[in-house]
């Protein structure tokens, strides 16, 4: 398919979806997942404190929570840089678009309208950007396009490229090649690098940046996280974040099956999506293990369990801080074939780190990691329980291995200032005057 027909076939796509949603986001008896799609029909969302924002702006694009996070420091940076220009920040997710109009770095947030022509120009007419940067793979043809045909320039930041997408590279590149084309990529690895050239991008304008999420740092642990480690002191824990459907039910039987020697185990287990806390709980349940919330312990409601128990994550913020509460963590969305979570936030807090063999997502970090000796791959409940054993029974090879995932990631810092050179010169190229700082 050539790159004029496969474009046409595309925008084609997403008009008769937008039609369609802009029909079911106003129909009584839709479905409310039809219904909501309402929010993604370029509405963007009232500024912090109300009114409206007058462009020029900056605007970030993030998938969800994980991304947003790993881009606060390029947004922390960027403001002092562009003081006059309104941050803006799009998500794909609710939780994401939630913790997006938390941040005191954005101005406003909004889920990012559908893909389509009319949708797209209505946005940009709305936000005028100087320029839009967007995380790992969201490659989005439309939206791209636009920016160029108005001079926009656009920053793929902390790009990823999947070998899964990289082979899809003959189908993609005719749909791909004119959307990446201006584009500015900062990509991870050399091979996320040589990915985004096989999909269509400009081989001048792609870079090995480094990955932003090893520039993230989680700040003050919460009162409530503070709370909850007064009383945990002095117990085994064992901190299992962003864990998958089938994840849940492996760590639970591992952690259970070492309770003989360890009576007075804690898990504190973060589910990864928070429409799933109820099954977790009832997963818990069935196991017959006391079962608190974080919420109501942060509050001084409920207390953690006196024997061996579980503390259920059931708010969105604090996992980053409570890695810090383990004596071991495992780091979920790789047990199962998801491609893995954030493994730096609990190497960071100086944790041993397990993993599953699914670790795609974070290779480079968790390739580092597990090369320093900071932590343990897994690939059954049995290889779980072995590590548990070895980790919780032996406290001094535990810190060891924790300092040495620190060390390990903290090698890899430096991707903020890469980004921040790329960027100032490419804005600095911009001769458009609307492009020109005043």
């Amino acid at each position: 398919m050539t790159e004029r027909a496969a474009g046409a076939a595309y925008r084609g796509v997403m008009k008769l979806l937008a039609r369609a949603a802009e029909v079911a986001s106003r129909a009584p008896a839709a479905p409310a997942a039809w219904r909501a799609l309402g929010d993604r029909l370029g509405r963007p969302g009232a500024a912090k404190g109300g009114g409206a924002i007058a462009g020029p702006t900056l605007w970030m694009h993030a998938a969800s929570v994980g991304e947003l996070r790993a881009v606060r420091p390029l947004l922390a940076a960027l403001r002092p840089r562009r003081p006059s220009r309104p941050v803006v920040v799009t998500t794909l997710t609710r939780t994401g678009l939630e913790l997006a109009r938390s941040l005191p770095e954005v101005d406003r947030a909004a889920l990012l309208p559908l893909d389509a022509p009319g949708l797209m120009q209505r946005t940009l007419d709305t936000l005028r950007p100087e320029a839009f940067f967007f995380t790992e793979t969201e490659i989005w043809p439309t939206l791209l396009g636009a920016l160029t045909q108005r001079g926009v320039p656009a920053f793929l930041v902390s790009g990823r490229v999947s070998p899964r997408t990289a082979g899809r590279a003959a189908w993609l590149r005719p749909l791909y090649r004119p959307a990446l084309a201006g584009v500015v990529c900062c990509m991870q690895t050399a091979d996320d690098a040589e990915r985004a050239i096989a999909l269509g991008a400009d081989p001048a304008l792609v870079h090995v940046a480094g990955s932003l999420k090893f520039e993230t740092v989680a700040g003050e642990a919460p009162a409530g996280v503070r709370t909850l480690g007064a009383q945990l002191t002095g117990r085994p824990v064992v901190v299992a974040g962003s864990t998958h459907e089938g994840e849940e039910a492996a760590v639970l039987d591992a952690c259970t099956r070492v309770t003989t020697d360890h009576p007075r185990l804690v898990l504190l287990l973060a589910p990864r999506h928070p429409e799933r806390l109820e099954g977790v709980a009832r997963l818990v349940a069935g196991r017959g293990l006391p079962l608190e919330g974080y919420a109501a312990i942060a509050a001084g409601e409920r207390a953690v369990p006196e024997g061996a128990g579980v503390v259920l994550l059931d708010v969105m913020g604090p996992l980053a801080h409570c890695y810090a509460l383990g004596g071991v963590t495992f780091v979920g969305g790789s047990l199962v074939p998801v491609g893995g979570h954030n493994v730096l936030e609990s190497a960071r807090a100086a944790r041993p780190v397990l993993v599953g063999p699914h670790t795609a997502t974070m290779a480079d970090a968790v390739d580092r990691i597990l090369a320093a000796g900071g932590g343990v791959r897994v690939h059954s409940t049995d290889e779980f329980r072995a590590a548990l054993v070895r980790l919780l029974g032996d406290p001094a090879a535990a810190d060891e291995m924790g300092r040495r995932a620190r060390a390990a990631i903290e090698l890899g810092e430096g991707a903020l200032a890469r980004h921040l050179a790329l960027i100032d010169q490419r804005l600095a190229a911009a001769t458009s005057p609307r492009m020109a700082m005043p």
